[in-house]
């Protein structure tokens, strides 16, 4: 599902994200899938979540310059 909505973002020491919350209710993460960056752009993950549905893979992007993160998609 398409989403693009803004999120706040708790992560790790190193700067991973450890749980997102937004207006569709709040996702702990279980494990980063991805991670990848094109110089001088925003940090993108593809994430293992649970929801209040359930497990899912969610996609979010963490801004370049400081902002809010954005939850771009989520995949039951």
């Amino acid at each position: 599902m398409l989403i693009d909505e803004p999120v706040s973002a708790e992560t790790t020491p190193t700067g991973r994200p450890s749980q997102i919350t937004g207006p569709r209710g709040r996702y702990h993460v279980r494990r980063v899938l991805e991670e990848w960056q094109a110089p001088g752009q925003a940090r993108f993950y593809r994430l293992q979540v649970a929801t209040p549905d359930g497990p899912a893979i969610a996609e979010v992007i963490a801004p370049h310059k400081p902002g809010p993160w954005t939850l771009h998609q989520v995949w039951p």
